[in-house]
């Protein structure tokens, strides 16, 4: 408290980079932690293909969509295409409004046709896909993702009850394991629904996935065999290198984080250690006393570093309360929050103990008898 004044930069020093550190691992380590999790379906041996119609009029392009799924489907070297709107790594699903018993919610909805799942490999925990023949009911067929079973169904199956999707009635054959974007995203419920539309995008499955000229050149010739201009080819690419396409942002989020984080490393370690360097100078007096009266040099290294633990200790203090206040309004995620906290609390700790054990061994060598005639 006597120096509470030469002591103050160090403190702030110390409150702005937990804050700083606290921010980029509660940011990071989410979706770090992601990049472990399933995704939910499979894309190695799938092939993506984007087409724009352009000026075509509506009924034109519903026509020649199901025409190209047809001809696509043809090739010899796909298995088998689905038509859809939901693109893994690219394009996710439109927020929607779902009602069951009066309670009202939000959900993603990704419209997509019979064969998604199976080009995609996603699995069923419960009853069916949707077929070409639900689509004649008055209500529309629905797939929930288990995440939104277990949100919205607590207490039992929701297989065979109505839901209301936005103003729609919905009839719910089945239940998917639960789905992510892409690599690095949280997982959000969702439900698929049958695409009415015209289709723009194509998923198909192929063991030739590997072989990029082979599928680029036979999907171009079997969509210009339409003999529609207007038709253009916006993708046609597979979707492992839509995958490495999107990481990039990852890839650049991460290596800029590192950056600053070396960068806040290399400049506080410096400054905490000129500043605790400068402060033991200032106290040879009070070093040569203590000697005098008997104290060990292993005595006067502890005193150091306890007070090294102790100006931590403040120095974090205001940016805790800040990180819990942050976990409460749940601005991040209770549990990685916390690990943010630990994390950041710890790093310091052993910053400034790194910084002081130097400064504090050569003041626990010193000669009293320099320390004292000096002064």
């Amino acid at each position: 408290m006597n120096r509470k004044k030469a002591n103050f930069f160090l403190l702030l020093q110390l409150f702005v980079t937990f804050t700083a550190l606290f921010l980029c691992l509660g940011l990071n380590l989410k979706k770090l932690g992601n990049y472990f999790r399933p995704l939910g379906y499979q894309y190695e041996d799938s092939w993506l293909v984007v087409l724009d119609f352009q000026h075509l009029p509506e009924e034109k392009k519903l026509e020649f969509s199901r025409l190209i799924q047809q001809k696509l489907q043809a090739v010899k070297e796909i298995e088998l295409v689905t038509a859809t709107q939901v693109i893994p790594f690219q394009q996710w699903g439109n927020e929607e409004k779902i009602t069951y018993n009066k309670q009202t919610s939000k959900a993603l909805g990704f419209e997509v046709d019979e064969n998604y799942s199976t080009v995609l490999g996603i699995k069923l925990v419960e009853g069916r896909w949707f077929t070409a023949k639900d689509y004649v009911l008055n209500a529309i067929p629905v797939v929930l993702t288990e995440d939104l079973a277990e949100r919205d169904f607590k207490q039992g199956s929701p297989i065979g009850k109505t839901i209301l999707i936005g103003d729609r009635p919905a009839l719910i054959v089945g239940v998917s394991e639960a789905v992510r974007e892409n690599t690095g995203a949280d997982l959000n419920p969702g439900f698929f629904i049958p695409l009415k539309t015209a289709a723009t995008s194509y998923l198909f499955k192929s063991k030739n996935t590997d072989n990029f000229q082979l599928l680029e050149d036979q999907i171009r010739k079997t969509i210009n065999s339409v003999g529609i201009s207007e038709i253009l080819i916006r993708q046609n690419i597979s979707l492992t290198l839509v995958k490495k396409y999107a990481q990039k942002t990852d890839y650049i989020q991460l290596s800029i984080t590192l950056l600053v984080f070396a960068f806040l490393l290399i400049n506080v370690f410096l400054g905490i250690s000129g500043v605790f360097s400068y402060n033991l100078s200032k106290r040879k007096a009070e070093v040569g006393l203590r000697v005098t009266m008997g104290a060990s040099p292993a005595d006067i290294l502890q005193q150091f570093l306890l007070e090294s633990i102790v100006l931590t200790t403040l120095g974090i203090l205001p940016g805790l309360l800040i990180a819990i206040q942050m976990l409460i309004m749940q601005y991040l995620d209770a549990y990685y929050g916390t690990l943010s906290i630990l994390g950041a609390a710890l790093f310091l700790y052993l910053l400034m103990l790194s910084c002081a054990f130097y400064p504090s061994l050569k003041a626990a060598r010193l000669n009293p008898s320099d320390a004292l005639h000096e002064e």
